[in-house]
């Protein structure tokens, strides 16, 4: 009976020890899954971690870069701001004094047209000054033996003028070009100069000369004949720059 008790016993100590071991087994196992879940588990998290890190990296540097440019485009549009500002205010003067200045426009423009009309007819009558100072015809004259004729061109102060001379006698003529103090040394028999000699019965010559007074003498050498000519003279003006 005691042996039946001891062989019990020991059945049941048996037994507990080999259910406590099987259970401790069982949860080794159990806690070994759940370390190598866990464990994975947290290596996913970390990479996912550095990731954000990383993406969050990446957005403080898009945020710097974008503030930093809220900035600048905040300072021009202050900028902008004050110089809308300036030219609304300037346009506020301008629109304001424009009925004066148009005022004042109109009128300047009405004596500008009065003055242009006046130069206008001062360049006509300058122009036909010019022409009736530069220019002489003579049709079907006569010259007695050794007397002369004079026509005269005048070339004004800021001027060339190119004299253009033309000719034609039934007998020779002279042709000079004087300036008044030589056509009186001429007139006279004394010693001259002159700025154009031709002779002929038909001439048609020019001469190029500067401001002054000039005598276009059409002389007859003949001791004896008298002769009949014509004579046409013009002059062109170039201004001395």
């Amino acid at each position: 009976m005691i042996s039946l008790i001891i062989l019990a016993m020991a059945a049941l100590v048996f037994a507990a020890l080999w259910l406590t071991t099987y259970f401790n087994y069982s949860s080794y196992e159990t806690l070994q899954m759940q370390y190598n879940m866990l464990e994975s588990n947290y290596t996913n998290l970390e990479h996912n971690y550095n990731s954000l890190q990383n993406q969050y990296q990446t957005l403080q540097t898009q945020y710097s870069s974008l503030q930093s440019q809220y900035s600048n485009l905040n300072n021009t549009y202050w900028n902008l701001q004050m110089q809308y500002n300036m030219l609304e205010s300037n346009y506020t003067t301008i629109k304001e004094n424009y009925g004066p200045l148009q005022n004042q426009y109109q009128t300047l423009q009405n004596q500008y047209s009065n003055l242009q009309s006046q130069y206008n007819n001062l360049n006509n009558i300058y122009s036909n000054i010019l022409t009736y100072l530069g220019q002489a015809n003579i049709s079907d004259d006569t010259l007695p033996p050794g007397y002369f004729t004079y026509p005269w061109v005048v070339v004004p102060n800021g001027f060339s003028g190119t004299i253009y001379i033309t000719v034609s006698a039934s007998s020779n003529v002279v042709v000079y070009v004087f300036d008044l103090y030589n056509l009186l040394q001429f007139a006279e028999g004394y010693s001259y100069t002159y700025y154009l000699y031709d002779q002929g019965t038909y001439i048609n010559d020019q001469v190029s000369v500067g401001p002054g007074l000039y005598m276009i003498t059409i002389y007859n050498p003949s001791n004896t004949l008298t002769i009949s000519y014509s004579a046409t003279i013009t002059t062109t003006y170039t201004p001395i720059s």
